[in-house]
């Protein structure tokens, strides 16, 4: 029994002596880098035009780190699309932080851009929250008379009730030759489900979006204004 005893012991040390080894080097708490995306997450680009950069800032433990990102992906702002810029920056356990922004280029003659909501825009049936005509959505061109909306909502929940941008639904939506606009796409909501449908109209002269959105039983009428 003293021999088997002294068995366990000795696999015991071993075992210790092992994870020591494993984690040498490694600090005992490990902090991400806290990395800063200066300027927006989502940059316009006309055409032809010359992406600037806006900057980043990294920090870790206090110390400025803003020279060890890297920055991954290009832009090509002579050929129209969407880019995302990927910045990454390890700590000194080499624990990543990521950030990424998109860049849309665009030719100036079609319709993306931010476009304000109305305070016109309601939803039904109504609480006592309604829009105040400060939010902004982005459409943009994905392909021919395809768009790409930031929010089908038109930020309801995630500016008027001031629940974040988790609470932005995004969609594609069709505009055919006579402006009629009908839902290609929506992505998921935050209760995991997705708008129905989505009609209206777009107005040329006065660069104006009109949707009728229906989702769970409600509908959000918004009128798009482009900036």
């Amino acid at each position: 029994m003293k021999n088997l005893s002294k068995y366990f012991v000795v696999i015991a040390a071993l075992f210790l002596a092992s994870c020591e080894k494993e984690t040498e080097g490694l600090s005992t708490t490990t902090l991400p880098c806290e990395l800063a995306l200066l300027g927006n997450a989502t940059v316009l680009v006309e055409l032809g035009a010359q992406y600037v950069e806006p900057g980043y800032e990294a920090i870790e433990d206090s110390v400025d780190v803003t020279a060890a990102v890297t920055v991954f992906g290009t832009v090509n702002a002579n050929a129209s699309g969407r880019y995302t810029l990927r910045y990454t920056v390890k700590n000194k356990d080499a624990v990543p932080t990521i950030a990424k922004r998109t860049i849309i280029v665009y030719d100036p003659a079609s319709l993306t851009g931010f476009y304000k909501v109305s305070s016109s825009s309601y939803r039904s049936p109504s609480p006592s929250v309604e829009y105040k005509g400060e939010t902004e959505v982005l459409i943009y061109q994905e392909e021919s008379g395809a768009y790409f909306i930031s929010d089908l909502f038109g930020g309801y929940y995630s500016v008027e009730r001031d629940l974040g941008a988790d609470y932005e639904t995004s969609g594609t939506i069709r505009i055919d030759r006579r402006g009629e606009i009908s839902l290609v796409s929506s992505s998921s909501t935050p209760w995991d489900d997705k708008f129905e449908k989505v009609t209206g109209s777009y107005d040329e002269s006065s660069q104006t979006f009109t949707l009728v959105g229906e989702w769970n039983g409600y509908t959000f009428y918004l009128t798009l204004i482009k900036q």
